[in-house]
């Protein structure tokens, strides 16, 4: 299992659900509250299920004049991820397409930077069509949750690629590797 450290507090990601679990939820709600307006308290307010708080913050750190695109595309992709928690997966894939788009209106397209918050965009995208996909499946909409899947997949895919192609971190290629490995056992036949 993945893990990693945010404001001291460990995260582990859960190898089914891809979501993070917070050790500590209370010390990271109290950062939150102790932050209000830090552009990472979207995320964090969403890892303890503040859900309405984060959707509130979240609105906010993307009104905040004159940010840069790559800048702009990473808090719409948390964004994008609450919406995401809420069920709500058709508005989180039209923000998560928004962020990829942003992602290269920068004023060099081609940096480094940009490939990686697109890599990411990607990877978030794939964990919230995931999950959608499974929604589906449950509703009995077998061909909706077919796509929905493939399409997670091949996003899960295309943000590895990214990342190996541009010797990310290792942290980086991990994330990746994981969710695509997650996405190939699910895609399995049973």
């Amino acid at each position: 299992m993945s893990a990693f450290e945010v404001e001291g507090i460990r995260i582990e990601i859960d190898p089914v659900t891809l979501r993070e679990r917070v050790a500590d939820p209370a010390a990271l709600s109290r950062w939150c509250d102790e932050h209000r307006g830090d552009p990472r308290a979207v995320a964090y307010l969403r890892m303890v299920d503040r859900l309405d708080d984060a959707e509130r913050a979240g609105h906010e750190s993307l009104a905040e004049p004159g940010l840069h695109p790559v800048t702009r595309a990473v808090r719409r992709a948390r964004y994008a991820q609450v919406l995401q928690w809420q069920g709500r997966f058709e508005q989180a894939d039209e923000e998560f397409a928004r962020a990829a788009e942003e992602t290269g209106l920068g004023e060099d397209p081609m940096a480094t930077s940009s490939f990686l918050a697109l890599a990411t965009v990607l990877l978030h995208r794939a964990t919230s069509r995931s999950e959608h996909a499974m929604v589906a499946a449950a509703a009995e909409r077998p061909v909706r949750a077919q796509r929905l899947a493939d399409a997670a997949l091949e996003d899960a895919r295309r943000a590895l690629a990214i990342r190996e192609g541009l010797d990310a971190s290792a942290d980086q290629l991990a994330a990746a590797r994981q969710v695509v490995s997650r996405l190939q056992a699910v895609a399995q036949p049973a």
